[in-house]
C-alpha cells in the first residue's frame, strides 16, 4: 500500500468512527471532499472481501440492518461483536 493510501485509509477510518457525514467530517478536518470520495471508493474496491467473507464495519450510533441469506439481523449501538460474528457464521452455513 502506498504512503498516500495508508494516510487516507487512516483518515477514512477516522471519518467512519466519527459518526459524521463525509461532507461534515471533511469540513471539520479541512479535507477536500472530492478527494475523500475518491479515496473512500478506491480503498473500498481494494479491500473487497471474497464472496462469503466478512467485511469490518463501523457501526453508527443509529441501529442498522444486515441481510444474510435472506435473513435480516438488526444491530443496535452497543452490540456484542463476538455474538454478531457467531450469528453471521451460522447464517453463512445456512
Amino acid at each position: 500500500m502506498s504512503t498516500a493510501a495508508k494516510k487516507w485509509s487512516s483518515k477514512i477510518a477516522a471519518w467512519r468512527q466519527s459518526g459524521l457525514s463525509l461532507p461534515a467530517w471533511c469540513r471539520q478536518n479541512s479535507e477536500n471532499y472530492q478527494r475523500a470520495l475518491y479515496w473512500r471508493k478506491h480503498l473500498l474496491q481494494s479491500d473487497r472481501c471474497e464472496i462469503g467473507g466478512f467485511l469490518e464495519l463501523s457501526v453508527p450510533a443509529t441501529p442498522i440492518t444486515v441481510e444474510c441469506n435472506g435473513i435480516l439481523v438488526h444491530i443496535a449501538h452497543g452490540f456484542d461483536p463476538a455474538l454478531l460474528t457467531d450469528v453471521l457464521s451460522v447464517l453463512k452455513r445456512g
